[in-house]
């Protein structure tokens, strides 16, 4: 695969919540009076997320946002995890900042060295993500991602993954056509199709669900030109 740029989704690609998501919640929601099981928040957090992103898809807006919409998300998730609190705005505030530090998240074992060794390589890259302005600190607070030459926000481009605009305002900035772009992400939907809509090369990295299939791979998903890589470090030898 011939490229210029590798451009990564953030969470689930590159970095994940240490501890997880529900944990967190859990832990803050004690403060602000919470008594829920950890399961509960996991099943509740869940259930909310999806609601909000079924919402967008719904939405004759189509997928445009902005810092207030990703604002008044977050806060909807929030009052829908935890009813029972009373300072809805403490809460939301606590958890807000929380995950906007770089020490709640940590990266993936390949993460580190496959980035290093792509710049090594030549590759120039990029992150691309429905994460919002806290991304900035994140990056800012690990060295590993200062290695990203550009970080794409969903709330800052007006669109969020997988709609097509996101992407070509990408393509756009990046200033290369769309082909010189592969695109590595964890959601078929918002970082392979979204990618292939604009004709972009996509990877759909797959840690779990280490038998699924690709186009480009051959398998029975050989609909789309995609690959599905079991771990960031198999796209040295995707891209020699």
């Amino acid at each position: 695969m011939d490229v210029d740029w590798v451009v990564f989704d953030a969470v689930g690609t590159v970095i994940h919540p240490e501890p997880s998501v529900s944990v967190a919640y859990h832990t803050i929601g004690k403060h602000f009076g919470s008594n829920r099981a950890v399961e509960d928040v996991r099943s509740r957090f869940s259930a909310a997320f999806s609601e909000t992103e079924r919402d967008d898809l719904a939405d004759d807006a189509g997928l445009m946002t902005s810092p207030a919409v990703e604002e008044a998300r977050w806060k909807h998730v929030v009052a829908a995890v935890f009813p029972e609190v009373a300072d809805q705005d403490g809460c939301f505030q606590e958890l807000h900042d929380y995950f906007s530090r770089s020490s709640a998240w940590s990266l993936f074992d390949d993460t580190a060295p496959t980035l290093q060794s792509l710049v090594e390589d030549g590759f120039r890259l990029a992150i691309a993500s429905n994460f919002d302005h806290r991304l900035h600190s994140i990056c800012d607070g690990n060295p590993a991602l200062s290695l990203f030459e550009k970080r794409y926000v969903s709330s800052e481009l007006g669109y969020r993954k997988p709609s097509e605009n996101f992407y070509r305002a990408i393509i756009a900035d990046l200033n290369v056509t769309p082909e010189r772009v592969l695109m590595v992400g964890d959601s078929l939907d918002n970082d392979v199709e979204g990618a292939l809509a604009v004709g972009m090369n996509a990877a759909l990295i797959s840690r779990e669900h280490s038998n699924v299939a690709a186009g480009e791979n051959g398998g029975p998903a050989a609909k789309v030109p995609y690959v599905v890589i079991k771990s960031l470090g198999e796209l040295k030898e995707l891209l020699t």
